[in-house]
């Protein structure tokens, strides 16, 4: 509780990235996932690295935040690097653990494995960073609305995303309060058996579930009293322009998976 939530948060500022259309950064994410796990050899991976470190660079947020991103999961990095070390067999072995054994091909798969993950977090969190809840919301609107024609209910899916990254935060920024305010009253998470811990949380996960319905029905309410129906046309007044810019920051994230599937 005491780690703030990072991802979904909008740090405000003037880098190339903020200027992006959000189109272009919703479509680049899926094309960066694909490229993650087709790049293979060191320096595809390398090259890859660097792009990475590029986006760092060129979002202009520093790198401060997106260490705040990782640090939450750092447990599952070391959970997947762990697995694959003990159970990917391959290259030489290292160390014979009772049944267990370790090769040189876990611990590279391992690394490879977790070095993806840290990838797909910066990448997110750098989408999310510079592109503000109600414009990444209406930009995923924008990207699947072709999808009307299948009777999709694009405008629901991006109008629940964008409740999810205004809220989500603010959740756990209340999470947090509620959890100092309970210390400061005695609360002690740290000590004592786990099912006596288990119940100790119940004195936090109460007042967080009320405070999460509470903004429900206010958002609820809200919408209502300014005319919104499920269904019913929408239209927007902000509207969204794609430059060369975002044409090359596409293309370059197709340039490793062209490479890759052609090459």
């Amino acid at each position: 509780m005491r780690q703030r939530m990072m991802i979904g948060r909008y740090i405000a500022g003037d880098s190339w990235m903020h200027g992006l259309d959000p189109r272009a950064k919703i479509v680049a994410m899926p094309l960066f996932m694909i490229a993650v796990f087709l790049v293979d050899g060191y320096i595809a991976a390398g090259a890859l690295l660097l792009f990475t470190v590029a986006l760092l660079r060129f979002s202009g947020i520093g790198l401060r935040p997106f260490a705040r991103a990782v640090r939450p999961l750092l447990f599952l990095l070391l959970f997947i690097f762990l697995f694959h070390l003990l159970f990917s067999p391959g290259g030489s072995k290292w160390l014979q653990l009772g049944s267990f054994a370790l090769y040189s091909g876990g611990l590279e798969r391992g690394i490879v494995a977790a070095g993806r993950m840290v990838l797909f977090i910066v990448f997110a969190a750098a989408l999310t960073f510079t592109t503000p809840p109600d414009q990444l919301a209406q930009g995923l609107g924008s990207v699947l609305s072709p999808l009307r024609r299948l009777r999709v209910p694009t405008d629901r899916l991006a109008l629940m995303l964008g409740i999810a990254l205004r809220f989500v935060p603010t959740l756990f920024d209340e999470a947090e309060r509620i959890w100092r305010a309970q210390v400061s009253r005695g609360l002690d998470l740290r000590s004592g058996s786990l099912l006596r811990r288990a119940r100790l949380l119940i004195a936090l996960l109460i007042p967080v579930c009320a405070g999460a319905i509470r903004r429900a029905l206010a958002l609820a309410d809200a919408m209502e009293s300014r005319g919104y129906r499920i269904g019913a046309p929408r239209t927007s007044y902000r509207t969204f322009g794609w430059g060369a810019a975002d044409t090359g920051f596409v293309l370059l994230l197709l340039v490793p998976i062209v490479a890759v599937a052609f090459v």
